[in-house]
């Protein structure tokens, strides 16, 4: 596997250093010859050779399913040259996808409907049982023992399905009592003005026109600050304060010729 070979190929990089005899070991990784801009790494490695345990602090066998090179290297410094076989996935396995089929088809059995199931199920285990049948009635002595063990197999299994039906009443019954006596709890007053609830208006309905502060008038598309009717107000402030400005002209006019 290309994977496995860059790890073994990483575990030839570093140095170990003994903490703890065939206990716990130390790797130090000072460069790599693929990276310039290495920055130094170092991990603890506890290992043990009596249970074939091995273990490291980058945690790479529990995120990769795989040995790290930190493991394998302190490994190989013990004189451990074999892989246990509990650090072996079948997922890294040549039957990988055999296993992966079958568990999907024995997953599929509980999806479903309840009459696709038992079809399912029954499917599954005619051609074993007809496979059986064949081999036990061409032996009288094969069949003898074969009709008493399936008179305890029949019993065993109609006490599961009995249990099973009940634990199912059961359960049904439980969530029906759940769902009559659970209610609502209160609703609790929050802080804070309630909104009022608002009518729900169509698009087609009509928009309702903005009303004038001033004149009240509704037709002419305008508000209190545009109105027509300040706008004349306001000339005519101007034209009285302009008035009163010539008056005063006048009057100090004709004061200084009095003079």
């Amino acid at each position: 596997m290309k994977l496995f070979k860059e790890i073994l190929k990483e575990s030839q990089l570093g140095e170990v250093d003994e903490i703890e005899k065939n206990a716990l070991y130390q790797v130090t990784i000072k460069e790599h010859p693929d990276i310039k801009n290495w920055i130094l790494e170092s991990y603890m490695v506890k290992i043990n050779k009596l249970e074939d345990m091995v273990s490291c602090s980058c945690k790479g066998y529990e995120f990769e399913g795989l040995l790290c090179s930190h493991a394998i290297k302190v490994m190989h410094h013990v004189n451990m040259f074999h892989l246990p076989n509990r650090y072996i996935m079948k997922r890294w396995c040549k039957d990988a996808n055999v296993c992966a089929k079958r568990s999907k088809f024995e997953r599929s059995m509980d999806i479903g409907s309840t009459q696709e199931q038992e079809s399912l199920r029954f499917a599954t285990l005619k051609p074993r049982v007809m496979k059986l049948l064949n081999k036990v009635s061409k032996s009288s002595e094969a069949f003898k023992k074969f009709e008493g063990l399936l008179s305890m197999v029949e019993q065993e299994m109609q006490d599961v399905v009995n249990e099973e039906e009940t634990l199912t009443c059961e359960v049904g019954t439980m969530t029906m009592t759940l769902s009559q006596g659970i209610i609502d709890p209160p609703i609790s007053q929050c802080k804070g003005k309630r909104k009022k609830p608002q009518r729900f208006k169509p698009p087609s309905e009509p928009k309702k026109p903005r009303k004038c502060g001033i004149c009240g008038s509704k037709k002419g598309g305008h508000n209190a600050r545009t109105c027509p009717l300040k706008k004349g107000n306001d000339d005519d402030i101007e034209l009285d304060d302009s008035q009163e400005d010539a008056e005063a002209e006048s009057d100090g006019e004709y004061e200084d010729s009095s003079n």
